[in-house]
């Protein structure tokens, strides 16, 4: 004891001298985000069929309290009344393990239930707290409190279930969502819990305080003996505190005389205008574009495809340009700019190769335009449309091309899917002569690529109040590279994501090292534009590798078998392709349509295939990386048939060192 009472007068010495015991009387009140973790049985009494978990809630509080000072505002001991409304709303999904019949398409589809649980919980609670100042400087307090209470004011329950899927289903009452249970929630008890709060006071007048409030409250228990139910919450509002002081007397000693008075100067406001923006910097760093020799391969998609119940060729499939000046050497080197010149490519070949027939084959989706006569009759008008193409366009003889029909490709897409339908309206082309539909192959170019994707410019300038806009330009000589536009001021720090197009420009027509310009305007109405700029290095190295790439079109939809026509194609690149000290990487994807978990292995199956053949063919070259991606990244536009063909492939790369070849 004697060491208690002297440490408690070393606190006295330390915060001054023991005030006079003073009382408060307090209101508080604000908000509250209730955290519920719950085991409540979504079937009272069925534990098997699931459960709710966990859920967020607001709420609200109000209480009336006294506090004590035992040690001035550095200690006070209190007690109070709180009512807090503790909400629970509790939402999980079921799948019942059993499938209904949907009227709509007239097919047995899981039955999916939403169970929605909602109590307000209003409890009425008292409790007991320690209150501490610990820097009578600082408007900052903290307080910690025990309590205890009852739902008194609400302690009822609802619960509701509705049918999520399929959409056309009800229950017997004709209700997509009907209730399954309300009343009191059986084992309410007390609940307890500790509370640590933080707040600020704020004197108003000699004995009136106000300020925020913030705190944490762990509930101590389940609050129900029925089910695990244990909450938790963070609040914030507002206290205001009377403190109940005795009257200060008044001073006994006279007023000083008041001071003299002295009239103030008139002062003159002056306003001073803001001055107009500077550009004290523009930097960055030297930009590096690596030169790689590529020989790629864009293998032919043998499909042409048709909007529903239509026979005319779509326009992305027509060219305008004479067929004289047509080169497959000069196609661009991008897959679906050189698909859709494929009936050039073809019409091309079919000129040189005199004894060369064609087959085309036109199909329908199985459900368009009516009956299987209307079908098979587009079916032939498709075919007949590339046909008449082909004979216009480049003068190929009617007899080197076969017209056939099916209702239905052979290989036909899921047609569960609006997309799998999309892709079987489609003429599909086959030769006996297999260098007809050969891939187009662009051999021995250069490609620039960034080694870092993200070029960074930082920018200081001074007085940026009269601003309303700025733009960045990146140009080599006089050809522009790219442009960075905002509102306002500039940030101090502008990013570049270097796209191909922009290393494509640039990369043919500079040197090993060359000079880039980048001029910053800033946008002043009144004071006129401020311009800044800096000139910095972009450095062009060239790998010491050789790139080889195929990308293998061999994979109808949900296929992972390599058809004999692409078995050859392979054969032929691998062969070409490969030099002393090769290495080779095989990446395998998909197209969206289907579950991802299914696609990704899909794509590990096809990558899988693709390095069994090539091992047969090449059993010396070393394979570094086998694996695959899913739909992700979209190689290409999976809104488009041919897109979403593109995307079910195989990429075969072979890296090559420059040295050994």
């Amino acid at each position: 004891m004697r060491g208690f009472a002297t440490a408690v007068v070393l606190l006295m010495c330390l915060f001054g001298q023991v005030p006079a015991q003073v009382g408060s009387i307090g209101i508080r009140g604000g908000y509250l985000s209730v955290s519920n973790v719950t085991a409540i049985p979504i079937l009272f009494g069925a534990g098997d069929c699931g459960s709710f978990s966990n859920g967020v809630s607001s709420g609200m509080y109000a209480a009336l309290s006294y506090d004590y000072e035992l040690f001035g505002e550095l200690l006070e001991i209190g007690g109070g009344m709180v009512y807090a409304q503790r909400p629970a709303r509790l939402t999980t999904r079921t799948q019942a393990g059993f499938e209904v019949l949907d009227p709509d398409d007239n097919i047995y589809k899981p039955l999916v239930q939403e169970h929605v649980f909602d109590s307000p919980l209003g409890y009425v609670s008292l409790e007991a707290s320690l209150r501490s100042r610990p820097v009578s400087f600082l408007p900052v307090y903290v307080r910690v409190t025990f309590d205890a209470g009852n739902p008194v004011v609400s302690s009822a329950f609802t619960q509701t279930e509705e049918i999520v899927s399929p959409e056309s289903i009800l229950y017997p009452e004709s209700v997509k969502r009907r209730t399954v249970g309300s009343g009191e929630f059986a084992g309410l008890g007390t609940s307890m819990g500790i509370t640590g709060a933080l707040g600020a006071a704020f004197s108003i007048g000699r004995n009136l305080e106000i300020g925020p409030e913030i705190f944490y409250r762990h509930g101590l228990g389940s609050l129900s003996s029925s089910a695990s139910w244990e909450q938790t919450i963070i609040g914030g509002g507002i206290q205001i505190r009377y403190r109940m002081m005795d009257d200060p007397e008044p001073p006994t000693e006279e007023p000083p005389p008041p001071p003299p008075v002295i009239e103030p100067e008139p002062i003159v406001e002056t306003k001073s205008e803001p001055e107009p923006a500077v550009i004290a910097s523009v930097t960055t760093v030297p930009l590096e574009i690596r030169e790689t020799v590529v020989t790629q391969t864009f293998p032919l998609l043998p499909y042409v495809f048709f909007d529903n119940a239509s026979a005319e060729l779509r326009p992305t499939y027509r060219q305008s340009s004479s067929t004289e000046s047509f080169d497959e050497r000069t196609l661009p080197r991008e897959t679906l700019a050189i698909y859709y010149r494929m009936l050039d490519v073809l019409g091309a070949r079919m000129a040189a190769r005199k004894q060369a027939t064609l087959d085309l084959t036109g199909t329908s989706d199985g459900a368009e335009a009516g009956t299987p006569e209307q079908r098979n009759v587009l079916a032939r008008q498709r075919a007949e449309t590339v046909a008449s193409y082909l004979r216009s366009r480049w003068g190929i003889a009617s007899e080197r091309i076969r017209v056939k029909i099916s209702e239905r490709p052979a290989i036909a897409s899921n047609e569960l899917y609006s997309e799998g339908a999309e892709e079987n309206r489609r003429v599909e082309l086959s030769s006996s002569d297999v260098r007809l539909l050969d891939p187009i192959v662009h051999t021995r170019f250069n490609e620039y690529v960034p080694v870092q994707n993200l070029h960074t410019f930082t920018t200081d300038v001074t007085s940026p109040e009269r601003a309303d806009g700025w733009k960045l330009d990146v140009k080599h000589r006089s050809m522009m590279l790219a442009q960075r536009t905002g509102p306002l001021m500039p940030p101090s720090k502008i990013e570049f994501d270097l796209t191909q197009e922009m290393t494509d420009k640039l990369g043919p027509i500079m040197g090993s090292t060359d000079t880039l310009q980048a001029n910053l305007e800033v946008r002043q109405p009144r004071y006129g534009d401020a311009l800044g700029s800096t000139s910095f290095p972009v450095i062009k190295t060239v790998s010491n590798f050789e790139v080889s790439r195929l990308s293998l079109i061999v994979f109808d939809y949900d296929r992972a078998d390599i058809s004999p026509q692409n078995q050859e194609m392979m054969r032929r690149v691998v062969t070409a392709s490969m030099g002393t000290g090769s290495t080779a990487s095989i990446v395998g994807s998909t197209d969206r349509l289907g579950e991802l978990d299914h696609n990704i292995e899909l794509s590990v199956q096809r990558a899988k295939s693709v390095e069994n053949f090539v091992r047969s063919i090449a059993p010396d070259l070393t394979i570094e990386d086998v694996k695959g991606v899913g739909p992700n990244p979209a190689l290409f536009d999976n809104d488009l048939p041919e897109g979403r063909f593109y995307c079910r492939t195989v990429t075969l790369q072979i890296t090559t060192p420059l040295r050994d070849r």
